[in-house]
């Protein structure tokens, strides 16, 4: 239904031009006849949304894990066997896991289709010589849009009539203030955020009014274009999923040796089909750490809930742990690094003129600091700094009153007011320095010293005004022309304006570069303003100091880009298509990319990225939408701190994932070695399912709580985006499984010659159960004992309990006939928990030994 309308650069064209392609008129728009052509063409004015998969493809698709595919065959074999305690125990298991991971998924899947919702819902249009307000769906390319201020634009258009009319295009091109529009024509090459005479569809009218001509709707807008980007924008796998997916493999291929050993073990020894099955399931479930999905999900919501108290909003549960492995930050400018705020900065004041410098910033301004601030943002900037300055504003209002006011104009660049104050009448003039001196009576001298302040302030990336006046009779106000009032003037000062970098940005680079990540700015603003605001926070140093610009940018080939890339410090004057080829470069270099924004522009880049973070207060609905990390606050300081939580829930889940991996090995060793040896198998199924997710579970889930120590950031590394694993990791992993094996087979050894069958696998259980809880409180730290940590209450609390558990098993009869087990003498297991102890001190003691 939808057809494009073939205008490829409606800002090279003139107005008569557009209006002539477009089958329509200026004076009257469309006819009747003519609007029911164009639906049939072109459909509503609507943005196509994919739609959200069902609640039961997201549940089913926590099934999609190799870890529960293992699972899954367990449990078949065991109900081949009639092993039915031991099936249904394993399937409960994969059930319950992917019932969290369901919960959490669905409760993170807060989509609200906000591409389709961007564009207002009503707009002014010209029709059959009226003018009609319609739903902003049935816009149609060709129809006469009237605009005000406060209006949102319903699609691409053509100006057609220009009354001193500004656009806000920030969401679009992240430029931070106001654009001037007219109805001037453009060449074809010039980028959109200078195209002066189009506007764009969600942005907003700032001021003035003025008439525009639709020339594209729906999808073919620029941000219909940006959705259609998102839409073939696939979101790579997270650092988290690519070492997950490392272990499973693992496991995988260790499983298959461990069918593969028991099977040929068997044979050799002529064992029983049965016994050989049961002892391959046995080592199966053995070697998979069952309680690893849950104990990854609660580090991660656990992260989530501390971050949500310091301004951040996870909406993807990853994400938090992407964060840790990030290595560049892409930032834009406006709003995260700055305060999203005009603000005077700088000012240079002629000779002595400081009654008529505030004078003129007072009567040549229609805005209004009263209720919170209303008016033009450069006009309340230039009000609040008299605030800062001292200055009572009201009463010097109140000395003088406005006889009469020349409005703004972007051809001659300048505002003048005539005003009564006494007896006396001013002509008071603000502008565009160039525009205010060449109409100043001002030697060349003085003059030269004035341009020597504005390109000074300029170099530094800040907007100047000039003001300037002159004293006229009252008689001679009425009837004086725009020309006359604005000849022969007394130049008064300058101000100079910038978005200023928020106070606590400069601290948050400098944590980020210590820890070793890398700050990117990328803005829509002007090149000379980014690259003040990069040197004035550090992102421009000896290394890191080339600005690139998005035509620049464009100039460049891939490999041309990638020779520079290393070098480049800014990226100003951007466009989306800019944003998600650097976002597809640096992952491409193997980098893990955080991408802010808050634009619809932004959108494409922040899905692409490893971690889209987008701005939750003055953000767009599409920004938070397609990013995983929503700031509540805009500041770039709490992108670090959800950075150090990144990294502690990575160090949360590697201890954890360590604590687990090394018990379930040395359950693998002990079951293998006794296989080998020729002893009955000394646990079952039902046994190891115990130790993984009742004794191992527990205190796993408390590991994965462990605090962000203070400072942790700078005193952290950050984690591989490939693997968990380091020679720290594995040296501890082997030691404790080494060390728990030789002690389980010792006791099993020692228990057969003593006791029955049923009797020694108790003991070999009850053990394996203690030395793994006690285990745990080696892994707390990889460095630190933990009798050099203060106490985990959570941690104390899941070794207790099993603990008791286990010790009550003792003592019931259905449980013992489940575990297929026999009962042990309190002095018995008094005795277990004693050598249970000696593994942990061990361990702790290789730490120190480590350390020195």
């Amino acid at each position: 239904m939808h057809s494009k309308v073939d205008l490829l650069s409606p800002w090279s064209e003139t107005e008569k031009e557009v209006i002539n392609s477009l089958s329509t008129d200026s004076r009257s728009g469309l006819s009747l006849k003519d609007i029911q052509k164009k639906h049939e063409q072109f459909g509503p004015n609507l943005i196509s949304v994919k739609k959200k998969a069902s609640r039961w493809i997201l549940f089913f698709k926590q099934f999609k894990n190799p870890v529960v595919y293992i699972l899954m065959l367990a449990s078949l074999i065991a109900f081949v066997l009639k092993e039915y305690l031991d099936a249904w125990t394993i399937l409960s298991i994969v059930i319950l896991n992917s019932i969290i991971g369901y919960l959490q998924e669905a409760k993170s899947e807060t989509s609200l289709e906000a591409l389709a919702s961007l564009t207002s819902p009503k707009s002014r249009v010209l029709r059959n010589g009226v003018t009609t307000l319609i739903d902003s769906k049935d816009v149609y390319p060709g129809d006469i849009l009237i605009l005000e201020a406060g209006d949102y634009v319903a699609a691409d258009a053509r100006i057609i009539l220009a009354n001193q009319l500004g656009s806000d295009e920030s969401i679009l091109t992240g430029e931070s203030l106001p654009v001037d529009k007219n109805t001037t024509t453009l060449s074809k090459s010039v980028p959109l955020g200078e195209r002066s005479n189009m506007l764009y569809a969600s942005t907003m009218i700032s001021k003035g009014s003025g008439r525009a001509v639709v020339t594209q709707t729906g999808k073919d807008t620029e941000i219909g274009l940006i959705s259609q980007m998102m839409e073939t924008t696939k979101p790579g796998s997270t650092p988290l999923q690519l070492r997950l997916e490392g272990v499973s493999r693992r496991l995988i291929f260790l499983g298959i040796i461990i069918v593969v050993v028991i099977i040929a073990i068997g044979i050799f020894q002529k064992t029983d089909a049965v016994i050989i099955i049961m002892s391959a399931l046995s080592l199966s479930v053995s070697a998979i750490p069952e309680g690893l999905p849950t104990v990854v999900t609660l580090a991660l919501v656990m992260a989530i809930h501390r971050m949500s108290t310091k301004k951040a909003l996870v909406r993807k549960l990853d994400a938090v742990e992407t964060l840790g492995a990030t290595d560049i930050i892409c930032t834009d400018k406006t709003g995260t690094l700055t305060t999203g705020k005009m603000k005077v900065r700088e000012s240079y004041i002629y000779q002595t003129q400081k009654e008529h410098h505030y004078n003129g910033l007072a009567f040549c301004n229609n805005a209004s600091l009263d209720h919170g601030g209303s008016g033009d943002t450069t006009e309340l900037a230039l009000l609040e700094y008299m605030a800062d300055e001292k200055v009572d504003i009201h009463k010097l209002k109140e000395s003088g009153h406005r006889l009469f006011e020349w409005s703004f104009e972007s051809i001659r660049k300048l505002m003048s007011v005539a005003v009564q104050i006494e007896d006396h009448c001013y002509i008071y003039v603000k502008g565009a320095p160039e525009s205010v001196l060449s109409k100043s009576l001002i030697n060349e001298d003085d003059k030269k010293e004035v341009y020597k302040h504005i390109n000074l302030f300029s170099q530094k990336g800040m907007r100047v005004l000039a003001l300037a006046f002159k004293e006229i009779q009252n008689e001679k106000v009425s009837g004086l022309s725009q020309e006359e009032a604005e000849e022969g003037l007394t130049f008064v000062s300058l101000v100079a304006m910038a978005d200023p970098p928020r106070p606590e940005s400069s601290e948050a680079i400098r944590k980020c570069l210590d820890a070793g990540i890398r700050v990117i700015m990328i803005t829509g603003d002007h090149p000379k303003t980014a690259e003040a605001i990069a040197k004035e926070l550090n992102i421009i140093d000896e290394k890191r100091n080339l600005v690139l610009t998005g035509t620049q940018m464009d100039e460049l080939s891939d490999i041309e880009l990638l020779s520079q890339i290393e070098k480049i410090a800014v990226y100003a004057r951007v466009s989306p298509s800019n944003k998600l080829r650097l976002v597809n470069v640096l992952k491409g270099l193997g980098h893990v990319v955080a991408m802010t924004g808050d634009g619809v522009n932004d959108a494409p880049a922040l899905k692409a990225s490893s971690i889209g973070v987008a701005m939750g207060r003055g953000g767009t609905e599409v920004a938070r939408q397609a990013a995983s990390i929503v700031l509540t606050d805009d500041n770039f300081s709490s992108i670090v701190d959800a950075v150090e939580e990144g990294r502690a829930v990575n160090g949360n889940i590697k201890r954890s994932l360590q604590y687990l991996l090394s018990t379930n090995l040395a359950e693998l060793l002990f079951i293998l070695g006794a296989v080998i040896i020729g002893w009955q198998v000394p646990l079952l199924p039902t046994n190891i399912l115990w130790v993984n997710l009742v004794t191992d579970g527990l205190p796993a889930l408390a590991l994965a709580t462990e605090k962000v120590p203070y400072g942790y950031l700078a005193n952290s590394s950050r984690p591989s985006s490939k693997s968990f694993f380091n020679l720290a990791f594995y040296m501890e992993l082997f030691l404790v499984a080494i060390l728990i094996t030789v002690f389980c087979i010792s006791l099993y050894y020692y228990s057969l010659g003593r006791y029955d069958l049923l009797t020694s696998r108790n003991i070999a259980f009850s053990f394996l159960v203690y030395v793994v809880l006690f285990r745990s409180f080696a892994s707390r730290s990889e460095t630190l004992t933990f009798w050099e940590m203060p106490f985990n209450r959570p941690h104390l609390v899941a070794v207790l309990l099993p603990l008791l558990f286990q010790l009550g098993i003792q003592k019931s009869d259905f449980l013992m006939g489940l575990f297929k087990i026999k009962a042990l003498p309190l002095n018995i297991s008094l005795q277990l928990i004693l050598i249970a102890t000696i593994p942990v001190t061990l361990v702790e003691l290789f730490k120190i030994w480590r350390r020195k």
